[in-house]
């Protein structure tokens, strides 16, 4: 049987659908990798399977195979750079499904619809969309429930267990030891605190006289901060014995803990107790 192969257009369609698919994994690994990234993976992808096409003297599912998980590896380093093996080896899976996916979107529809290059890529790109918004969506939908945490704060041999909520807007720092500052309810830290301590805690934050022996530990001091309707404020910081947060089966412990306090109630329906600087987990 006699078989027309067009190098160009073999290359031309491996080139978009490569790039798509890079596009659509590196969303998926969170990545920040600008498009000219995905473009320099796919066409390493797309030159690759040309030559091999091209080259190769005998052509069977095994030496194919063996090519393009090797290949797949090289586009995943070339677009996402992860940094560890692991991150490696999900992008390959992630690229590998996003591929399936695209390619079942694709034969589903009906045979004639296929004809013609430029069908074939609005259908094509019209897929990506449709992948690229589920995406999206379920990433969202997985954030809201992600975005929650469990965290533990000790201090003066006091433990309290709260809800603490992930706030990428979150951009405090602690101008004296530069760590990351979570927000928390003043009435809900004075509660671990003796009475003396509660007192001397009021009376810095009205910025008034108080005995600093009664505090020292706290080592109280204001964060100038700015936010929606607050161009210059000013923010109580404590300082904490520890931080613990459980997030995504991790578990994160943070010393001598920069906690700021609010006088008014984080969440009103009490959803959350302390905000979470995204930094901490950077950390």
């Amino acid at each position: 049987m006699y078989y027309e192969f067009y190098i160009d257009v073999f290359f031309v369609v491996n080139l978009f659908m490569d790039f798509l698919v890079l596009c659509l994994t590196n969303r998926i690994l969170r990545g920040s990798a600008k498009p000219w990234r995905a473009l320099l993976g796919a066409l390493a992808g797309a030159l690759g399977i040309s030559l091999f096409f091209w080259l190769s003297k005998e052509i069977n599912t095994v030496n194919i195979l063996i090519f393009s998980i090797g290949m797949s590896f090289a586009m995943v380093w070339l677009d996402c750079r992860p940094c560890r093996g692991k991150e490696l080896l999900a992008g390959v899976l992630a690229c590998w499904g996003i591929s399936f996916l695209l390619g079942g979107l694709l034969y589903a529809l009906p045979p004639r619809a296929g004809k013609g290059i430029l069908i074939f890529f609005t259908i094509t790109f019209t897929a990506y969309w449709i992948l690229n918004t589920g995406i999206r969506l379920f990433k969202y939908l997985k954030g809201k429930a992600v975005l929650r945490c469990r965290v533990i704060l000790e201090t003066g041999g006091q433990k309290i267990e709260l809800k603490g909520l992930l706030d990428t807007g979150n951009c405090l720092t602690d101008t004296d030891t530069g760590k990351p500052v979570c927000v928390m309810e003043k009435s809900r830290f004075s509660g671990m605190l003796e009475k003396k301590q509660q007192d001397a805690l009021e009376s810095f934050c009205a910025m008034e006289d108080f005995g600093e022996g009664d505090a020292e530990n706290l080592k109280p001091r204001f964060l100038i901060y700015t936010a929606l309707g607050c161009e210059r404020g000013l923010l109580p910081v404590v300082t904490a014995d520890r931080l613990v947060i459980f997030w995504e089966g991790k578990k994160i412990c943070l010393s001598q803990a920069a906690i700021g306090l609010s006088d008014a109630p984080l969440s009103p329906y009490g959803k959350f107790e302390i905000i979470i600087s995204p930094k901490i987990l950077d950390s």
